[in-house]
């Protein structure tokens, strides 16, 4: 089950936070015995401003990578990066430095304190594709496991760059969309409608359910940072987004989870089914 705990973040940082491992931005400042597993190189297609957004960006590990991570709660955070609880028990954590200067970040993972990761990944980006570079590590690693090694974890990490390039090229696109559709719209005939489908009116765009209790409309994106909605778990008149497990009264609009979000469904359209016939309108 996914888990991800949210604290006020303002709070956080507000705080004199600092990471805790020292001369963080030095390799190896442990003096471990680490081995590299894999190296690898990759483009991304989506720009330096979007990759660094989604570095600092630690509230989607548990959600857009479910299958990855199963739970992650904010530690501290701030200009340096960001370190979270891995464990519902405190006991393992994972903190991340960044070097913007040399366009430069490490992630190192905690197992009760103790270091088994080191990840240094280097980003060149341009204004439509970015560059990386991944070096993975690890303490103590039996030679005779490295080519096994080196393949889960070169799957494990192409895939999670498969997932957060979706992310953000996805949301790039929702930044640049600046197209507004009508201000009403007439569906057809009820018993005609898909159960599900997206339509823009306005400036948004808007999942249309049909159901046995007639039709819900709420946001396709989520205001966070512009998710898929309309790919989100929905119960009880909620909806969570997928990527970072924002949770919305779809009457209200307003955000449930995490309870300091400032952001807001928008008011939806008016639906009206007159003879049958389903419109909706921003204007009533």
């Amino acid at each position: 089950m996914t888990t991800t705990i949210i604290t006020d973040t303002a709070e956080i940082t507000s705080r004199l936070s600092m990471p805790h491992q020292p001369n963080t931005l030095e390799r190896n400042p442990n003096k471990l015995a680490l081995t590299e597993i894999v190296n690898f190189e990759r483009t991304i297609k989506a720009n330096n401003e979007r990759v660094w957004e989604n570095v600092l960006d630690w509230e989607h590990l548990a959600w857009l990578h479910d299958t990855s991570f199963d739970y992650n709660e904010l530690d501290a955070a701030g200009d340096w990066g960001w370190r979270v609880w891995s464990d519902r028990a405190h006991q393992n954590h994972i903190e991340l430095c960044i070097n913007l200067k040399q366009s430069t970040y490490v992630a190192r993972s905690y197992l009760a304190g103790e270091q088994i990761s080191e990840i240094w990944t280097t980003i060149m980006g341009s204004d439509t594709e970015t560059s990386i570079t991944v070096s993975i590590s690890a303490p103590n690693v039996d030679i005779k496991k490295l080519p096994k090694l080196n393949a889960i974890y070169l799957k494990l990490y192409t895939k999670l760059w498969d997932e957060d390039e979706q992310m953000m090229m996805r949301r790039q696109t929702k930044l640049d969309d600046r197209s507004h559709g009508p201000a009403s719209i007439n569906l057809g005939a009820f018993d005609a409608l898909n159960k599900r489908q997206i339509i823009k009116l306005g400036r948004h765009e808007w999942l249309i359910r049909k159901n046995d209790d007639g039709i819900n409309v709420y946001a396709a994106n989520c205001p966070h940072l512009l998710g898929p909605l309309d790919e989100g778990e929905s119960a009880n008149n909620q909806v969570v987004c997928p990527w970072h497990g924002y949770r919305f009264d779809i009457s209200s609009g307003k955000c449930i989870f995490p309870q300091h979000a400032k952001c807001h469904l928008p008011k939806p359209p008016v639906v009206r089914v007159t003879d049958g016939i389903v419109s909706l309108s921003l204007t009533g």
